[in-house]
């Protein structure tokens, strides 16, 4: 019942039925016309024009074209049948002309309101996809929320944190480091590349140590000869099915083969898991597991690494800066360098204190300028130039607390990208002392 009311209202949408609708009304109009009074030559009375309402009804329904062309043809469809009866002097002109401009009247009103109709129409439909848009892409975001808080629920450590404990640990026992060391190294693995079930072992002098110094799930079982146990060892190198190529088959039983090689190249035990969550082994988190076990393995060897390093030991400074190098060949994982210069000369406590603040991962070298100024040079490992610009502006506010003016007595440098800006950091590196050639070969090969 509705829609055929709104075919009464609005009309017919097809234009074949408008045009034929636009004929019929015409031949009414004419019809109720010739039957009027006010035809008669002799009629003084005056009546309402009622032929008006056809073309009238036209314009209103359909618009300026055919509400025209309508009252054209009542009034051409008149003037023939009086035509014919020879009464065509009595033609009602006046009539004629204002039907004619009622009709062109109502049409254009109809084409403007009807303009105006479509306008709201498009941008109603506009807004609604707009709307339905945005619907679905804060079901996706709430979905994403929702798998991301699943994911890190429970893990209420932060990897600095966990880096800091594992050094605490290391503080307090000076021999068989590895034994207090090996449940919380696995437990950050977990919480980083999902392992579930893995080992870990001592490594002295290349040889494996056949008992496990902790071990994480059931089930856990050392064989030597896996292909890829023994690939890792051969290559010290990070290894997973991830980084098989399609043409090859996996054979090992392991899932994971990580070396903990230290600063010198020492390879001081090796983790060896048989389950992990693969979906977790993204190469940002493999990069992370290459890092956090790193820094165990510095933290298992036998020579003492301070937090800040002095000068003459530039060469352990250029190590770690070649182990950052490795991550982001293999991984992707970007770390920066910030140089920190007292250009008064008076300033070098303030700038030993800033170990105080040193992030877990982090390393310092202490040595002087060209000029003969102390300078600080720090390495954040997996950290973007964003995020080492925070870094030194969270220092700035630190070391203003005991220098008065900051900018002027402390000269920072950086931060300087590995990826990006390996040409900016040799030259740094040269005027602090510390020329490496494999720097300024990496530098040239722009990798």
């Amino acid at each position: 019942m509705q829609k055929l009311w709104n075919h009464v209202i609005v009309g017919i949408k097809q234009a074949g039925f408008a045009w034929l609708e636009t004929v019929v009304v015409s031949i009414i109009s004419i019809y109720i016309w010739t039957q009027s009074n006010s035809l008669a030559p002799s009629s003084t009375e005056h009546h309402f024009f009622w032929p008006l309402f056809g073309p009238l009804l036209i314009a209103l329904r359909y618009g300026f074209a055919k509400g025209f062309l309508c009252s054209l043809l009542t009034t051409a469809g008149l003037a023939s049948i009086m035509n014919i009866t020879g009464l065509l002097d009595y033609f009602p002109l006046s009539l004629a002309i204002g039907m004619i401009l009622v009709a062109m009247i109502a049409g254009e009103f109809h084409d403007y309101w009807h303009n105006i109709n479509q306008k709201h129409i498009l941008d109603h439909q506009y807004m609604s996809q707009k709307l339905d848009s945005f619907t679905q892409n804060y079901h996706l975001l709430k979905v994403s929320h929702d798998q991301l808080e699943q994911r890190t629920a429970g893990q209420t450590v932060s990897l600095r944190a966990s880096i800091n404990a594992l050094h605490k640990i290391a503080a307090k026992h000076s021999a068989h480091r590895l034994e207090y060391l090996g449940h919380p190294f696995l437990n950050l693995l977990a919480d980083i590349g999902g392992l579930e079930v893995a080992g870990i072992y001592k490594v002295t002098d290349g040889k494996i140590d056949l008992h496990p110094q902790a071990t994480l799930g059931d089930h856990h079982q050392l064989v030597l000869g896996d292909p890829m146990l023994q690939d890792m060892l051969a290559t010290n190198k990070l290894l997973s099915p991830a980084k098989i190529s399609a043409n090859e088959v996996h054979k090992s039983r392991y899932q994971l083969c990580i070396p903990l090689l230290d600063t010198h190249n020492t390879l001081q035990a090796i983790v060896i898991a048989e389950s992990a969550k693969f979906f977790m082994l993204t190469p940002a988190n493999v990069a992370l597991l290459s890092l956090v076990s790193n820094h165990a393995a510095d933290l298992l060897s036998e020579a003492i690494l301070t937090p800040i390093l002095r000068a003459h030991q530039s060469d352990i400074f250029l190590s770690y800066i070649d182990r950052a190098k490795y991550n982001k060949r293999h991984y992707g994982a970007d770390s920066t360098l910030v140089a920190f210069i007292d250009t008064h000369g008076i300033n070098k406590q303030s700038l030993d204190s800033v170990v105080n603040y040193r992030r877990g991962a982090d390393v310092y070298w202490s040595c002087q300028s060209g000029q003969g100024h102390p300078a600080l040079v720090v390495l954040l490992p997996l950290t973007t130039v964003y995020d080492a610009q925070l870094y030194i502006k969270r220092l700035k506010e630190l070391l203003s607390i005991q220098i008065k003016d900051v900018e002027k007595s402390i000269e920072t440098i950086g931060p300087l990208s590995l990826d990006q800006d390996l040409e900016q950091i040799k030259q740094l590196m040269d005027e602090l002392g510390a020329y490496d050639e494999s720097l300024a070969i990496y530098s040239n090969d722009n990798i």
